[in-house]
C-alpha cells in the first residue's frame, strides 16, 4: 500500500491510470523473468510473460486455447475442484489419474495413453490440491517425456512454490522442458492477501501472445498501478526479505498446528505433516460427519470447512484442508478448544 500511494502521488504515476497493456505492466514482467530465473531456474523472457488476475485465471486461459468440446484432460483422482469446472465448462472430458505419496501417478497415466488419446495434463507439481503431496522429480521428467511422445500439453499450476520448508523445492518442470510443451502458472496473491490479483503464466511465445488476446476480451487489462508497485517490491529486494520472513513465521506455524492437532486429536485427525503449503489435508475419523461437526463449530465462532468442496465423482475421503498461515498460536489454541468441545 506503501508503494501503491508512492507511485498514485508522483507525476510519472499518472501514466499508470491510463490504458496499458494487456498483457501487464512492462516493470513487473521484468522483474518476475528475473525472479523466476533465480528461484526456479526458468528462462522466461517478458515477451512470454502475461500477468494475469491470479492463477485462477491461467487456469481459464489456457482451458479456452487448449480445450475444444470433446477433448480430454487428465486430472488428479483429488483434485482443485474449480480447475475441474473450467475444463468442464470448456466442454473437456476429466481422466481421473491416482494421486499418492509421490504426486499424481504418471505410470498410470502412461497406461491410458496407450488405449486413448489426451489433449493435455492438470498438475500441481508442489503441495498438490487437497492431499499436499509433492510430485517427485522422476514422475516431472517421465510426464515431459510422454508430453514429448503423444504430444499433449501440461498446465503446470505452481501457486505454491515459494512455501518449501523441509528442503529446496523441485524444479518446476518448465524449467527442464526442452520441448515448449509446459505452459506454467503461478500466483503473488497466495504470498501476500487474497485481495491482491496478480497471478502470471508464461509459456511458448504464441501461446502467450494468444492467451494475451484473449484475456483482452474479458478483461481489457489489470491494475497497472498495482503492479507497478509490486515491480517496486522485487526491484528493491523487499520481496525476497518478505519471503525470507513469511517462509520463518509459516514453518513455525505448521510445527505449531501440527503439534495441537498430534496431542489433542490423534484418534480422531490423521495427517502428515507437509513439506509446504500453507495447510494440513486433515483426514478425520468415518464415524465424524463433517458437515454436523462443521455447522456446530461455526456456532461456537470457528469456521470450519465441511468437506464437500474437494468431493468429486471418485473421490470422497473424509477430510479437510486446514489453514494454519493466518493463526498465531493463541489463536491455534483458541480453535483447538473449540475443536475439541464440539468434536465430543
Amino acid at each position: 500500500m506503501r508503494e501503491y500511494r508512492s507511485i498514485s502521488r508522483k507525476f510519472y504515476g499518472r501514466n499508470y491510470l491510463k490504458y496499458g497493456s494487456p498483457q501487464g505492466s512492462e516493470n513487473l514482467r521484468e522483474s518476475l523473468s528475473n525472479y523466476l530465473s533465480t528461484t526456479r531456474g526458468l528462462n522466461a523472457s517478458i515477451n512470454d510473460l502475461l500477468i494475469t488476475k491470479g492463477s485462477q485465471m491461467g487456469i481459464y486461459l489456457s482451458a479456452q486455447l487448449l480445450l475444444d468440446p470433446g477433448d480430454t484432460i487428465a486430472v488428479g483422482m483429488s483434485n482443485y475442484p474449480t480447475a475441474d469446472q473450467i475444463f468442464k465448462q470448456a466442454g473437456a472430458n476429466l481422466l481421473r489419474i491416482p494421486i499418492d505419496h509421490n504426486g499424481m501417478d504418471v505410470d498410470y497415466l502412461e497406461n491410458k495413453l496407450k488405449k486413448q488419446k489426451i489433449k493435455a495434463v492438470y498438475i500441481i507439481p508442489h503441495h498438490h490440491s487437497p492431499t499436499t503431496v509433492t510430485l517427485s522429480m522422476e514422475r516431472r521428467l517421465k510426464f515431459l517425456k510422454l508430453a514429448k511422445e503423444h504430444q499433449f500439453a501440461i498446465i503446470e499450476d505452481d501457486y505454491d512454490f515459494d512455501f518449501h520448508y523441509a528442503n529446496k523445492p523441485y524444479l518446476p518442470l518448465a524449467s527442464i522442458d526442452h520441448n515448449q510443451n509446459v505452459i506454467y502458472l503461478g500466483s503473488i496473491t497466495k504470498t501476500f492477501a487474497p485481495a491482491l490479483r496478480i497471478g502470471f503464466m508464461t509459456g511458448p511465445a504464441n501461446f502467450i501472445y494468444a492467451a494475451t488476446a484473449l484475456r483482452e476480451l474479458i478483461d481489457r487489462q489489470g491494475d497497472t498501478t498495482l503492479e507497478e508497485a509490486f515491480a517496486s517490491l522485487f526491484n528493491q529486494g523487499e520481496m525476497n526479505r518478505y519471503y525470507r520472513k513469511a517462509l520463518k513465521t509459516y514453518k513455525e506455524r505448521r510445527d505449531t498446528f501440527c503439534c495441537l492437532l498430534d496431542t489433542n486429536f490423534s484418534n480422531q485427525i490423521t495427517f502428515k505433516v507437509p513439506e509446504g503449503g500453507l495447510a494440513i489435508w486433515a483426514i478425520f475419523n468415518p464415524e465424524i460427519d463433517l458437515m454436523k461437526l462443521s455447522h456446530n463449530a461455526l456456532k461456537q465462532g470457528l469456521y470450519l470447512d465441511n468437506g464437500l468442496f474437494y468431493k468429486n465423482e471418485v473421490f470422497a475421503t473424509n477430510g479437510i484442508r486446514m489453514g494454519f498461515a493466518s493463526l498465531d498460536e493463541k489463536e491455534m489454541i483458541e480453535a483447538c478448544a473449540i475443536l475439541k468441545k464440539v468434536m465430543y
